[in-house]
């Protein structure tokens, strides 16, 4: 077996064990429960992941699966560097943020304001629609892609921003609607630079990780540098797993963050509110920040569910910020619920992994009672009295499950409030005035809004 890092810490934060409220889990049990989640990574022939819990800003449990190098037989640990793909994109958010604080940048001036080769086709850009994927730029890796440019080429910030002035037109007009586009991160590690007269990586160094003590983390704009204790990507291929690790690229913005999960926990702790630092970014000016960062964006009047560089919306009741990544084979993704002090962060080294739904396991064992309270309401069994049929639905383990011999069946997955999935099937609760749930409607491929009523 792979040599594998575990840290359990036994916390009483607030009266709790660190399972905390909501959880029935006890401090023992954590190690094997969260192993069994990460079995199938658990190996010492083939890349993994790495993942901590943290719970009020502290870390709870840590542990790494697989291997960080093949060709070397190197085990993943709390200190492997992974490239933290769109994991990124919020910490360039709080770089160019912090300008915008500052006065130094103006969110409501036109991009074109700042560049002066900024292209006209996207004139009526402001520097508010590039935190929010708001802007209607085209997506400059998809810009690559048709140019032939490979994302392998070392390039500058000025090659990428080059990119962009040569796109043709919009896919909106600025402001109007969303669609996530790396083109918008890119251009704020430029207008960092522009404004600051430092590199991202030289502006997020001062402001945020030397303050903060997160040596172990950087934005990687520059090809040559050493990066210790790097994880290596890789893709499934036949039998064996191949290499797909681009050591040339040198992009940021977007991406470009090189963390371990040993580090980030200076992050998380900084995000709650219980890390100390000297220098850099102020304490006012840190919670000015993370407010302005997670609240939604309006698109044409109305909000979408992302911030500055951050998803913001809701996990069955519970309001749940984060963001996940997949670039190289590395598959990233954090998740903070602010509302109970946990956050999961999972890191993998191969591009067949899904840290999302990794994240979303634990979230359902930790938050159960949580989550549990929120689902009830929907519990209960629904009927159709012209077909007959009979649908029962269930809380168990955190989930709102289907119940029915033929699929779909199984945990159901909430797109809105009142708006759920079962495989391809979409469940629409409806309501009394006094906000009790009657029933719901179920459509499917080929039959739309068949209507069930609940009756118990």
């Amino acid at each position: 077996m792979a040599f594998k890092t575990v840290l359990l810490l036994t916390l009483f934060l607030s009266g709790w064990l660190i399972t905390g409220p909501g959880s029935s889990i006890s401090d023992e049990e954590i190690p094997n429960i969260v192993d069994e989640i990460f079995a199938i990574y658990d190996s010492d022939e083939a890349p993994g992941c790495a993942v901590t819990i943290f719970r009020e800003g502290e870390t709870v449990f840590s542990n790494s699966y697989g291997l960080a190098n093949l060709d070397y037989g190197i085990a993943l640990g709390s200190e492997s560097s992974f490239y933290m793909a769109s994991v990124s994109k919020h910490v360039t958010a709080a770089a160019a943020g912090l300008l915008v604080i500052r006065g130094e940048l103006d969110e409501n001036a036109y991009v074109k304001d700042y560049i002066e080769e900024w292209p006209d086709y996207a004139e009526e850009v402001r520097v508010s629609h590039l935190f929010s994927h708001t802007s209607g730029l085209p997506d400059i890796y998809g810009l690559m892609d048709i140019g032939g440019i490979a994302v392998s080429n070392p390039m500058t910030t000025e090659d990428y921003m080059d990119v962009i002035y040569n796109g043709e037109s919009l896919k909106f007009e600025p402001g109007t609607d969303y669609s996530y586009t790396n083109s918008g991160f890119t251009t704020l590690a430029y207008l960092v630079e522009k404004v600051s007269e430092k590199t991202l990586a030289e502006f997020t160094h001062e402001e945020f990780l030397k303050p903060f003590g997160m040596d172990a983390t950087h934005f990687h704009e520059d090809r040559s540098r050493v990066i210790p204790n790097r994880a290596i990507s890789y893709r499934p291929g036949g039998d064996t797993y191949r290499r797909t690790y681009l050591g040339m690229f040198q992009g940021v913005g977007p991406g470009g963050l090189y963390s371990t999960i040993s580090d980030w926990q200076r992050w998380e702790a900084f995000w709650y509110g219980n890390l100390e630092w000297e220098g850099g970014i102020s304490i006012d000016e840190a919670n000015e920040l993370k407010a302005r960062m997670t609240t939604p964006a309006l698109a044409d009047g109305d909000s979408v569910d992302y911030g500055w560089g951050l998803q913001v919306g809701t996990r069955k009741g519970q309001e749940q910020i984060g963001h996940g990544g997949s670039f190289m084979g590395f598959r990233t993704d954090y998740r903070r619920y602010p509302e109970t002090g946990y956050a999961f962060l999972t890191l993998c080294n191969r591009g067949d992994a899904e840290p999302d739904e990794l994240n979303g396991q634990l979230a359902d064992l930790f938050m159960q009672e949580e989550f549990e309270a929120y689902l009830m309401e929907y519990s209960g069994s629904y009927m159709n009295e012209e077909l007959p049929i009979e649908y029962k639905l269930t809380v168990e383990e955190g989930n709102l499950k289907l119940n029915r011999e033929l699929a779909p069946n199984g945990a159901m997955t909430e797109d809105d409030k009142d708006k759920w999935r079962a495989g391809s099937w979409d469940f629409v609760f409806k309501r009394e005035n006094n906000g009790e749930i009657t029933g719901f409607l179920v459509s499917t491929g080929r039959a739309r809004n068949v209507e069930f009523k609940k009756i118990d």
